[in-house]
């Protein structure tokens, strides 16, 4: 039920920038998810997750100028 209650809590606004967020990011993601393949098939979760925040921000950057939310 908490699911829920989020979903209902948030205005549509909020959903919408929930959404672009998280097509940009997706978009940024493609860019680099090559490097982190080894990582993912070799179960590394800690490695991969460290990599994945380290790339995901650099991609941020270097594509927007700045960290984006």
């Amino acid at each position: 039920m908490k699911a829920n209650n989020m979903i209902e809590n948030i205005s549509k606004e909020e959903a919408k920038h929930m959404v672009e967020l998280l097509k940009k990011k997706s978009i940024l993601v493609k860019n680099f998810s090559d490097k982190l393949e080894k990582y993912r098939t070799s179960g590394d979760r800690e490695t991969y997750n460290k990599k994945f925040k380290e790339l995901l921000e650099k991609e941020e950057i270097k594509v927007y100028g700045k960290k984006i939310e």
